[in-house]
């Protein structure tokens, strides 16, 4: 699942030559530590560091409020999220000037994006203040007369008329062709406080000195200095771009960027992703050489796994065009919640099983984004085996996966579709959704509930073994989505872009289904398949609901 693109600017840094360090901070402000960093800066001490996109071209640093402001303790939860203060640093350069024969002719240094990930960079990059103007789309910007390069940035969209507007600020600095700034957004009774904090981080704000990150860059090289890990130079970007209190820990084939005082969680997911990797790697042997890193994000908390960019009403996501999959640590985010959040859940308690299932299902999706050639399954497929393996139980002692039990997200519901009729989606359409009809809002539950029923139904059910067809459905789908997809791009030549490789994707999806369901009888196989559901042991019959 790809999270919701932002409405505010959305923008990563590069080392800098240039002069100046940054004075002591004052008090109610601390220095900006990362070392590595293109500018230097201080902050107020009210706000905490984000960490940023992989593919950010543009903002060097994001901080949040910690805490919501007096003034805002009356707006409502949705309103304050939609406008939490926040400030960001951003940086960018701009073209070197051309004379002679070629002046004034447009150059685009960037061909067309070849994968999701360049797509993202592409879209991030920024080369004029024009162009960066433009990023503030549902904004207005007003220079103050009397403070050059000062802009007061005002809401123009429709807005509750109870509710305190969104408001901005934003400082603009230039040094030779490099463009640098504060800008930040936050809700109207703290517009005069707001306001301070970025003028005061912007008389800060300088050019980061040229060896002033060499220290920093010796202890990470330091790190990797006994070769016992491959992509070392992609591992050392990732580190150096940490953000403050968050960490690293290395693993053979996944590198675990996190921000959780859950010791022992960590510990275990850096196992047990790799038990489940060798299970990958089992049932669906990848195309060619695995060389790219996996990198998995670990929040402390649900809420901050949202600010990061978290989609709403989600607890876990792979986003192919950044390369991470990102969750949080469940039962850390229990000790969160307040009274009326903990009455909603009744008698469920998040706890570490939690993040450990949404690993194992997101994982899944970052494995075969890489196995199949960057190409996405049908949903039914992905999202299906994805739940499949959340229900992975892995050995303590040997570091294997010794079983896959049900889904405890989905089986009840799964029970109650194919029993009681509830919202339950015939067969043949789960199979052939595409993303917008399986990710459709009002029935993403229902279709996630009966891919993942489908797909367990074909690993565990007697009449599915003893059946010809029925028995290779898994199999062949997934042989014939590589082979067609390799069968698409030979026809595009050595270099397709991202959109033809999208067409050749569908394309691939199409055919692969087609053959899979060649010959088979689609209404039986639905009411074995629906049978066999109701049949299913529950493993925690207290927790579905009755009925009448």
């Amino acid at each position: 699942m790809l999270p919701a693109m932002a409405t505010r600017p959305s923008l990563c840094a590069v080392l800098l030559c240039t002069a100046v360090a940054v004075g002591q901070a004052p008090p109610g402000y601390k220095t900006y530590e990362n070392k590595l960093a293109p500018v230097q800066f201080f902050y107020p001490v009210v706000y905490k560091e984000m960490p940023l996109p992989p593919t950010e071209q543009v903002v060097v640093a994001k901080f949040i409020i910690k805490e919501r402001p007096d003034e805002l303790e009356k707006v409502d939860d949705r309103s304050y999220k939609a406008a939490e203060p926040e400030l960001n640093v951003f940086k960018f350069d701009l073209p070197a000037t051309v004379t002679g024969p070629e002046a004034g002719k447009e150059k685009s240094e960037q061909g067309t994006p070849a994968s999701f990930r360049e797509a993202m960079e592409a879209g991030s990059r920024v080369t004029s203040w024009e162009q960066f103007e433009k990023r503030f789309a549902n904004w207005r910007l007003a220079e103050d007369k009397k403070k050059p390069d000062n802009f007061a940035l005002s809401f123009k969209e429709e807005w509750p008329a109870s509710v305190p507007k969104p408001i901005g600020y934003l400082v603009k600095k230039r040094e030779g062709n490099v463009i640098f700034g504060i800008y930040g957004f936050t809700l109207q009774p703290c517009e005069k406080a707001f306001t301070t904090h970025v003028q005061k981080m912007a008389g800060s704000l300088v050019l980061a000195a040229e060896q002033s990150g060499a220290a920093a860059e010796a202890a990470i090289d330091r790190l990797y200095s006994s070769g016992k890990y491959r992509a070392v130079e992609f591992r050392k970007k990732a580190r150096a771009e940490l953000a403050k209190e968050w960490r690293a820990v290395d693993t053979e084939n996944y590198l675990i960027v996190h921000h959780s005082k859950n010791e022992g969680l960590i510990n275990q997911i850096a196992r047990e992703i790799e038990a489940m990797r060798a299970l990958y790697s089992e049932l669906f042997p990848p195309v060619g050489t695995m060389d790219s890193l996996s990198v998995v994000r670990v929040c402390r908390t649900r809420e901050e796994y949202h600010q990061y960019g978290g989609p709403p009403n989600t607890g876990g996501y792979w986003h192919p065009g950044n390369e991470e999959l990102v969750f949080f640590d469940y039962s850390y985010t229990m000790k969160t919640l307040d009274k009326d959040e903990k009455r909603a859940m009744g008698s469920r308690v998040l706890t570490n099983d939690d993040s450990l299932l949404v690993l194992y299902h997101e994982a899944f999706h970052q494995y075969i984004h890489y196995a199949v050639g960057e190409v996405a399954p049908h949903d039914w497929f992905n999202e299906g085996y994805g739940d499949y393996f959340s229900g992975a139980v892995v050995s303590d002692t040997t570091g294997r996966v010794l079983r896959v039990d049900p889904s405890s997200w989905r089986i009840h519901l799964a029970k109650d579709m194919c029993e009681y009729g509830e919202g339950f989606v015939p067969l043949e359409e789960i199979l052939k959704a595409e993303r917008p009809v399986f990710y459709h809002p009002t029935r993403i539950r229902f279709f996630y509930a009966g891919a993942w029923s489908f797909v367990y139904f074909l690993k565990n059910s007697k009449e599915v073994a003893a059946h010809p067809k029925w028995s290779t459905i898994l199999k062949t789908y997934f042989d014939s989505v590589k082979d067609s997809y390799r069968e698409q791009l030979a026809k595009l030549g050595a270099t397709p872009d991202l959109q033809q490789k999208m067409v050749a994707g569908f394309n691939a999806r199409k055919k692969a289904l087609a053959l899979t369901l060649e010959g088979l009888d689609i209404a039986e196989l639905e009411k074995v398949w629906r049978k066999w559901v109701v049949d299913m042991k529950d493993p925690w019959p207290s927790q579905r609901k009755k009925h009448k």
